[in-house]
């Protein structure tokens, strides 16, 4: 939902074309941030699971701007491709993992409820890159998908959240809560996308 708005903001869609011309004229091209995005996200899991919250959200930072710049990236100073959407997509689920492993890492109380958030993940992901797939329809990204309540941007949010209950130990017990939570609306966001593919499917 974030990521449709801020999307839709002109003076972030220009900060945006900015810095991403920027790092195309130092040398990086939208393959390599997206690959320097992915490396930063992984450095924030280890960071996790070793206590350094602070380490971590920072390189969590970098690698939510740099993944939100490869694409523009992409599109501005170069071509999409398809190679490049498929590292983007497979980067931020080994991302993902990686963050959740390392958070849940120091307390076996969120072992379960990570499980039961990654495995909404899993349902999610399926249902749109199937549906992505079934539309065949050209645009920028190699999967388009239709918004819903929860994007990227509300997973940075969730994790560096998550991050701080964790490293608080009066507000550890949340924790498990926010994970419970976490995945309900992960099942609503795979509801909607799996509504909208139906409804686009859907012989006249």
């Amino acid at each position: 939902m974030l990521d449709s708005i801020f999307g839709a903001n002109p003076d972030i869609k220009r900060i945006q074309s900015r810095c991403a011309r920027a790092l195309f004229s130092a040398g990086i091209t939208a393959n390599v941030a997206t690959i320097l995005a992915a490396l930063a996200g992984i450095s924030s899991g280890v960071a996790f699971a070793l206590a350094h919250e602070a380490w971590a959200i920072v390189a969590l930072g970098v690698s939510a701007a740099l993944d939100a710049l490869d694409g523009t990236i992409a599109r501005e100073c170069a071509a999409p491709s398809a190679l490049g959407g498929v590292l983007d997509l497979s980067a931020d689920r080994v991302v993902e993992a990686c963050i959740i492993v390392g958070i849940a890492w120091r307390d076996p109380a969120l072992y379960f409820p990570a499980l039961v958030l990654v495995g909404t993940w899993y349902v999610n992901i399926t249902i749109f890159l199937a549906v992505g797939a079934a539309l065949e329809r050209p645009g920028a990204k190699l999967i388009e998908y239709p918004p819903g309540i929860l994007e990227r941007t509300e997973a940075i949010i969730f994790f560096i959240v998550l991050g701080l209950v964790e490293a608080t130990p009066l507000l550890r017990p949340i924790g498990p809560i926010l994970c419970y939570a976490m995945a309900a609306l992960e099942i609503v966001t795979g509801a909607q996308r799996l509504q909208f593919g139906l409804r686009m499917l859907r012989p006249d």
